[in-house]
């Protein structure tokens, strides 16, 4: 089975683009935050892959009625912001297999890799157990010195072993056996299923010092305020049930 592969951009007018990319994961907050970057810098799309045999084996209807299946799951946005170009890659879901998640991270870098980027940088998640408006964002980098450069952005380098399992970062790893830079960023997010909005905000905000743009983030904001409003509320009620719940027996 082959993946149906287009992007439509001249190799002879862009040079070195920085490359940003996240699919969905916990939270959404990979996906979203690219999305959100993506109607920012007013990108267009370019290309995209057309594989669907990696989608989830369904079909999905609305009042009786089957609905076209997608085709195109993957797609490539490309932006000229202050004189940068950006190649932006996202989708709507991840590989459901392994093997997948490989064959796709690597033709998505061969594609790129032809336009000699200065960085590819994936958006993602890390979870947090304990629900918090202030979220930190975490990173791993390929080189160390790129490492260092992310704590003056805010961004707290991972600590210890640890690992990225997805195409977020399969598509450093893959980069980097091509000799380009990679960051993966993660938004901490303490919903692992379900869309967050905290985090991707919390992303958004970092990528725009990185890359020093500035982005307006006031309509994911109110999304992260109006989240944020119906947690509190939610766990507010819970903790007074709990608190109001029988003693139990007493001797």
């Amino acid at each position: 089975m082959n993946m149906d592969i287009t992007l439509k951009l001249d190799k002879g007018s862009i040079s070195e683009p920085i490359v940003i990319a996240g699919l969905p994961g916990m939270g959404l907050t990979g996906k979203q935050a690219v999305d959100y970057l993506i109607e920012e810098f007013k990108a267009k799309k370019v290309g995209g892959i057309k594989a669907p045999f990696l989608s989830s084996p369904v079909i999905t209807t609305i009042d009786g009625l089957v609905n076209d299946m997608v085709e195109e799951l993957f797609t490539f946005y490309y932006s000229e912001v202050n004189g940068q170009s950006y190649i932006f890659f996202t989708g709507i879901t991840q590989p459901p297999s392994p093997e997948w998640q490989h064959n796709l991270s690597r033709v998505v870098v061969d594609e790129v890799s032809v336009f000699s980027p200065q960085i590819i940088y994936t958006l993602a998640a890390t979870p947090i157990y304990n629900y918090k408006w202030d979220v930190a964002v975490y990173g791993v980098a390929t080189k160390l010195e790129i490492l260092e450069d992310l704590k003056f952005y805010g961004v707290i380098p991972m600590a210890g072993e640890g690992v990225i399992s997805g195409v977020n970062g399969l598509l450093i790893g893959y980069g980097k056996r091509k000799g380009i830079d990679g960051v993966v960023l993660m938004g901490e997010t303490y919903l692992t299923t379900g869309r967050d909005y905290i985090a991707p905000l919390a992303l958004v905000r970092t990528m725009s010092r990185i890359l020093d743009v500035e982005v307006d983030t006031s309509r994911l904001e109110k999304l992260a305020l109006a989240f944020h409003e119906e947690i509190s509320k939610a766990m507010s009620k819970k903790k007074g049930k709990d608190e109001g719940g029988s003693l139990g027996y007493i001797s």
